[in-house]
């Protein structure tokens, strides 16, 4: 994820905090240590964390990092946590981490292992390496392959055909999958662990003249740096660090820079990032989180703690109750007193529709933004920071949304999404096959909102649709971030897909439409007419179907869908769902198309 300005002085300022408790461990202990890594760049350049990191980093010799490994836990504060596999056998890591309790940070690949989650910074046990170029390949390669087991005997990150299932991993071959498969099935974690673990100590009693993470081919460090650090100031703090710290960092990395690239400025990406406490910023106070609900007693308390949990928490949270007849009220009414500052506020009214529902929440609202999410969804912990990050790069946007993953059957699928982040064209992206933006990935400006009258209210498919090209025919700017921060349930209850009824609207998809209009928007517009009409003739509204066809028959762009439209209209109304049914299933199979 990216950080808006705020969260990450936030971060930085958790990350100090369990660097000084610590270095004051390994002080009283006598314990040495040395900053690597980007830290070793934060303090030779910045004598702090690189503006951009959100991470620490701290290297010892085997020795004294099994001295901190037996000291530490009687010396640590009562707020922090040191986690490493003897203490803690379902920790996925090879080496220790020490974290803050009460606060949370974890990767998307780790999340829902039971683990404690709060801030960390990272400690590394360096050994030596051997001075042989062959021997030192053999031995990372042996090492690569114990933490690979080690990793997977915790959580599995590959596919059968070695393709990662995510961007921090790297791909991995079939054999290799194959090979750490069989090993994880046939030993035990302890007993990788103690074959990791000779390996990485391999060369510890030889005079090899450096230390090493082994596993990294460039992270190396001579004995006499370690053996004669030197102190540089880091936060606030002097730190030990390598001696001669420029000469070890162009080891590293070759041409250091103070100032990367942004498209270069690498974090780990949490997928959630939680301070342990409610923190708002200017820009988040400005937003109002708007959540219509309808008989959805088995998803919403998940959407309402995924706003309650964001590490930047939103001015206010209204959910709106269109009605229901199941327990969704009384869930969210308990949500409500579990968490008073949240600022969650429940509104009921008679059974109008979602459209309905969230014109009265966007009319209750006091934010400048209304930022939605329907009650199926759920929110990553970063979604309002982005949000604010964008506000901050795009002042001028009327609307902001994010890249999403959609949830079928408990499989996350990425959604076919923009690329770049900025200012989008919404139709020219929706008529490539991706989804600039949906409703629970949407933050609108109240403003638009309240100049176009809102949602259409009575209209049961593309409803959503409909306000979009709205924006865009008033010259609404949108704005787009390729972050996944939002999860979309395609087999929830209650889409308003899988329940047509007729329509009783004042507004059509039809009346968007300008023959004298843009080109570009006028096909957009017919493909948003067309799919609504391919459900309309599934649940038998023949003469409306046809009649789209018949206005939207100068498309170039969905020839394929009109053609499927008056296939379907052709059958007979008993027909119709088992075939369209058999041409989403295959569509979804093939091309995830179709939410």
């Amino acid at each position: 994820m990216k950080y808006n300005s705020d969260l990450l002085r936030s971060l930085h300022a958790e990350l100090l905090d369990i660097m000084r408790e610590v270095i004051r461990v390994c002080d009283s202990a006598g314990i040495p240590y040395f900053i690597q890594g980007g830290t070793a760049i934060g303090a030779h350049f910045f004598e702090d964390i690189v503006p951009w990191d959100d991470d620490i980093d701290l290297g010892m010799t085997r020795e004294n990092y099994e001295r901190f490994l037996s000291e530490a836990p009687a010396l640590l504060g009562e707020g922090y946590h040191l986690q490493e596999f003897t203490t803690e056998p379902d920790t996925p890591f090879y080496f220790a981490k020490v974290r803050k309790k009460g606060t949370r940070f974890v990767e998307s690949e780790w999340v829902g292992l039971p683990i404690e989650e709060g801030i960390y910074i990272d400690i590394f046990p360096y050994d030596r390496i051997p001075d042989n170029r062959r021997a030192e390949r053999k031995q990372r390669s042996r090492v690569r392959f114990w933490i690979n087991c080690f990793t997977a005997k915790s959580v599995w990150l590959w596919r059968w055909l070695g393709k990662a299932n995510n961007g921090v991993v790297m791909p991995k071959s079939f054999i290799s999958c194959a090979a750490i498969r069989l090993v994880t099935l046939s030993m035990s974690k302890e007993q990788i662990y103690n074959r990791l673990y000779r390996e990485l100590t391999r060369y510890n009693g030889t005079n090899a003249s450096r230390y090493n993470i082994v596993r990294m081919p460039k992270d190396m460090i001579s004995v006499a740096a370690i053996e004669h650090p030197e102190r540089r100031r880091f936060g606030g703090m002097d730190v030990w660090a390598p001696s001669d710290l420029e000469a070890y960092l162009r080891n590293h990395y070759g041409d250091i820079q103070k100032w990367l690239p942004e498209d270069k400025r690498l974090n780990h990406a949490p997928e959630v990032l939680h301070f342990g406490k409610r923190l708002t910023t200017e820009e988040s106070q400005r937003i109002s989180v708007v959540i219509p609900l309808y008989n959805k007693e088995a998803e919403i308390e998940r959407a309402l703690r995924s706003v309650i949990e964001q590490s930047l928490a939103p001015r206010e949270i209204i959910v709106v109750d269109d009605g229901s007849t199941d327990s969704s009220r009384a869930i969210v009414e308990r949500i409500t007193e579990e968490h008073p500052e949240a600022g969650i506020r429940v509104i009921t009214q008679r059974n109008s529709g979602v459209s309905a529902a969230r014109n009265r929440g966007i009319r209750e609202a006091t934010g400048d933004y209304i930022a939605l999410l329907d009650g199926d969804d759920m929110w990553l912990s970063g979604y309002i920071a982005e949000v604010c990050r964008l506000m901050e790069y795009y002042p001028d946007a009327d609307a902001y949304s994010t890249a999403f993953d959609i949830v079928n059957n408990d499989k996350r699928i990425t959604a076919p999404v923009p690329t770049n982040e900025g200012y989008i064209d919404l139709a020219k992206e929706a008529l490539r096959g991706r989804y600039p933006i949906i409703p629970s990935t949407a933050t609108l400006h109240k403003s638009r909102l309240e100049e176009i009258g809102g949602f259409p209210e009575g209209m049961q498919i593309g409803e959503d649709q409909w306000l979009w090209a709205s924006m865009m025919k008033r010259g609404a700017k949108f704005c787009f971030s390729p972050m996944s921060l939002v999860r979309y349930w395609r087999t929830a209850s209650n889409r308003s897909a899988s329940i047509y009824r007729s329509e009783r609207s004042a507004h059509s998809i039809e009346e968007l439409y300008d023959p004298a209009g843009d080109a570009t928007t006028n096909e957009y517009i017919a493909r948003i007419a067309i799919g609504k009409a391919i459900t309309q003739s599934v649940r038998g509204g023949t003469d409306d179907a046809r009649h789209t066809a018949e206005v939207f028959a100068f498309t170039r762009c969905s020839r394929r869908q009109l053609r499927r439209l008056k296939v379907l209209n052709a059958l007979p109304v008993a027909l119709r769902p088992m075939a369209d049914g058999v041409y989403r299933a295959m569509a979804w199979i093939f091309k995830h198309k179709g939410l």
